[in-house]
């Protein structure tokens, strides 16, 4: 568990950094590791100049007091977060694709539910009508009863009744975070948070550990909530309102928005009512939503584990050693020292960077195997 939180301090330290995406993946294609980037500008590795620009490398050269990773490194553990990034197998392939894509993500409770083959991003108001709450409550209670995992955004109104709904209806629920997984933020959400994670959901960020809960933030989290859904639900907003924004990163990333039309004359619903004016998709029910699915007469499929096949491309040679004796079957580290001719020191250190990566876990006995 050290070796999984300190690297994960180091991704923090990376993502604090605020290096722009493309730099930040060819600084994870070439390093790999969290770590192997720190020493690397510890060292001022002239390798990094072909990679980052210098304003970049002096916020990252500014940060990296050994202090600060080792306080960081504390409060991971203390909370419970850890992280992925693109090599992780469990790390979702659809935020490479997207506009604005994201290399780190940071998380608690269980990776696998957002690769359920029924998920549903939802959104709406923060200050919801009591119509609209009682609405989506009931809606995603019937949608998880049916294997739907409902993905939303873990503020107040529509997106805490979503989560609540879901819970109801036996399905885990994912919340995409604005801040650090540290901050208690909403205050009075903390039961929810935890129930969550009881109930196999995840709670997940791509704003490192100590991230305040920024205004500007949450527009850009949004991103994450449509394209983790295979579709977008819209319960409630205002024409002018960051769910609006959630509903054009959907289209933008093609996916179907379902919208519920809720009070014909109510101001809390004008956003609904213009994008049914637009050729939304109108409904009413779990039901309407899971026929236009075609998800109503089909049992769901509660994994999804396509694409997700663990290669040995772009590992260094001792990993990738590893990884060719492993496809044999799991072996003892005695054995696999044997296998590759890794010495001790490389060989631990090159199991514990699989690792922290999910291409290798760890058995009762010091016995190690690929990751399923």
């Amino acid at each position: 568990m050290h070796a999984e939180t300190r690297e994960t301090a180091y991704l923090a330290w990376l993502a604090k950094g605020m290096v722009p995406y493309e730099q930040l993946k060819s600084l994870l294609l070439m390093y790999h590791t969290g770590q192997a980037v720190y020493q690397a500008v510890q060292q001022r590795d002239s390798a990094l100049a072909d990679i980052i620009l210098p304003s970049a490398m002096q916020r990252l050269v500014r940060d990296s007091d050994p202090v600060r990773i080792d306080e960081a490194e504390k409060l991971i553990q203390k909370e419970q977060i850890r992280s992925m990034t693109l090599h992780n197998p469990v790390f979702p392939e659809i935020l490479q694709e997207i506009r604005d894509p994201a290399s780190i993500l940071f998380y608690q409770g269980n990776p696998e539910c957002i690769r359920r083959s029924r998920k549903l991003a939802v959104v709406g108001s923060r200050s919801a009508s009591w119509a609209g709450l009682k609405a989506t409550e009931k809606i995603m209670e019937e949608l998880s009863s049916r294997g739907v995992v409902i993905i939303s955004g873990f503020a107040y109104g529509i997106d805490t009744a979503s989560h609540k709904g879901c819970l109801k209806g036996g399905s885990p629920t994912a919340a995409v975070m604005g801040c650090g997984l540290d901050q208690n933020y909403p205050a009075d959400n903390q039961r929810l948070r935890n129930e969550i994670r009881e109930g196999g959901g995840i709670l997940l960020s791509e704003y490192a550990p100590g991230e305040k809960p920024l205004g500007a933030h949450f527009p850009i989290r949004n991103r994450i909530i449509s394209a983790l859904g295979d579709a977008l639900i819209l319960m409630e907003a205002k024409i002018r309102s960051g769910s609006m924004v959630t509903v054009t990163h959907a289209l933008n990333q093609g996916k179907e928005v379902f919208v519920y039309p809720g009070d014909p004359v109510s101001p809390h619903f004008e956003g609904n009512r213009q994008l049914l004016r637009e050729g939304a998709i109108y409904f009413t029910s779990a039901a309407d939503i899971l026929e236009d699915m075609k998800w109503l007469d089909n049992p769901a499929d509660h994994v999804q584990n396509i694409g997700c096949a663990i290669s040995a491309d772009g590992l260094p040679p001792a990993e990738k050693a590893i990884w060719q004796a492993l496809q044999t079957g799991p072996m003892s580290f005695e054995q696999l020292s044997s296998g590759t001719g890794l010495s001790p020191a490389e060989l631990m250190s090159s199991l514990t960077m699989m690792q922290v990566r999910g291409i290798v876990e760890s058995l009762p006995g010091k016995i190690f195997q690929l990751r399923q």
